[in-house]
């Protein structure tokens, strides 16, 4: 049994700009032009992103390629909303397994298109104990991510 890390931000945005995000989100073709940290991009489908999709995100990071898999868990959408939940599959660096310390990480983002709606990401992991003396880092990983996709989706034009 372990530790569970988690962080949740949020940003209130007009009707028009949540759509604008979810539109860019579920395109994976232009993940690289609006989120920080897609360089390039992977997907099952180049167009769209659906449940039971893979992504995996390409950077360079210090002189190495660090590749991030994800599976698109579950989208749950209605009249006003959209969730989209991502599943972390794994990370590896120059094709080596990094990060094995990390154990059901799951990103949700929820974009919410009514008024006074907005993006909301929440993040969370589990850990071990033994790997949770390392808190600190850990959540500041966890608000990083958040605050990074609500950063890109808010700045989407």
């Amino acid at each position: 049994m372990g530790k569970v890390f988690s962080y949740t931000t949020r940003e209130e945005m007009s009707v028009e700009q949540v759509k604008r995000g979810l539109e860019s989100f579920r395109n994976p073709s232009t993940w690289p032009d609006w989120n920080s940290n897609a360089k390039n991009l992977l997907a099952t489908k180049p167009e769209s992103i659906d449940e039971g999709d893979h992504l995996a995100i390409f950077q360079v990071i210090k002189g190495s390629l660090i590749e991030t898999k994800w599976l698109v868990r579950t989208i749950r959408e209605g009249d006003d909303f959209c969730e989209i939940e991502l599943l972390g599959e794994g990370q590896s660096r120059n094709e080596r397994p990094i990060a094995k310390g990390l154990t059901n990480l799951q990103i949700s983002i929820t974009f919410l298109y009514q008024e006074n709606g907005g993006i909301e990401v929440h993040s969370s992991c589990e850990v071990s104990l033994l790997m949770s003396i390392f808190s600190k880092q850990i959540n500041a990983f966890m608000k990083k991510q958040a605050k990074q996709f609500i950063t890109d989706l808010s700045s989407i034009e």
